[in-house]
């Protein structure tokens, strides 16, 4: 047996069967108290927190479970990320995986009226991020001191597939997207729309730049193909493909 537990949120339904199908992978286990070994999570809460501290401090491996990279996969694919929230989209990838999921690569935007600011929850900015403060109040500082530029602000909500629904309106038009680490920088360069990330470990951060009117526009085939080989259906989770794929 691998020493791995899963520790899932209490209550969630969704987040045991996820974390189910990695350890039924591995050989691992479910646990709800501090086990030794390497640890899983589908999403950090108040009621594992204290556990994902505790793995992040003793310098255990850690493999952090979260939505498709890609919104057209949602609910079919899960990302699976060892010692980070997200891969950086940094490796070697034939492009099949993303080939199969039948997203096209729109072309870079030349520019645009408004930037789109993508807060996340509250929740996971203090437990997962460990980001101490108002993120969307300083963001919006920032940038009002930098550009004239309208700026919208699309609140969290918790409907994931309500809000993937309604980005592409957002960014339709838009000259950048700015996040902390939301899974909506992908969406946005897949779209062609230049993005401001601050998270290290979001996967869309060396697509991005830091001046909001100099953006740049990078080659996005190989990460898209990276991020695609890094996300797995329960199916393969359960088969153990993903264990061994993040064992590499």
């Amino acid at each position: 047996m691998v020493n791995v537990t899963a520790y899932p949120c209490a209550g969630k339904r969704k987040s045991f069967e996820i974390c189910l199908a990695f350890v039924r992978g591995c050989g691992g286990q479910i646990g709800t108290t501090l086990r030794d070994g390497a640890a899983a999570f589908y999403g950090v809460d108040e009621s594992n927190v204290d556990v994902w501290r505790a793995v992040r401090a003793r310098g255990s491996d850690y493999y952090y479970i979260d939505n498709s990279y890609f919104d057209s996969a949602r609910q079919q694919h899960f990302r699976v990320t060892k010692n980070r929230l997200q891969h950086p989209g940094i490796g070697v990838s034939d492009g099949s995986r993303f080939r199969a999921l039948g997203i096209s690569l729109a072309p870079w935007r030349a520019g645009g009226a408004h930037i789109v600011v993508c807060p996340q929850s509250n929740a996971f900015m203090r437990t997962a991020a460990g980001y101490d403060g108002d993120w969307t109040q300083k963001t919006l500082a920032r940038l009002k001191a930098q550009t004239t530029r309208e700026i919208r602000v699309r609140e969290w909500s918790a409907n994931k597939g309500a809000l993937a629904a309604t980005l592409q309106q957002d960014l339709a038009g838009a000259h950048a997207l700015v996040t902390w680490s939301s899974a909506a920088a992908v969406s946005a360069v897949v779209s062609g729309v230049p993005v401001i990330v601050e998270a290290n470990d979001c996967a869309a951060r060396f697509m991005g730049g830091t001046d909001i009117e100099a953006l740049p526009t990078p080659e996005r085939e190989n990460w898209v193909g990276t991020l695609a080989d890094n996300e797995w259906s329960l199916d393969e989770m359960s088969k153990g493909k993903a264990w061994l794929k993040l064992q590499k």
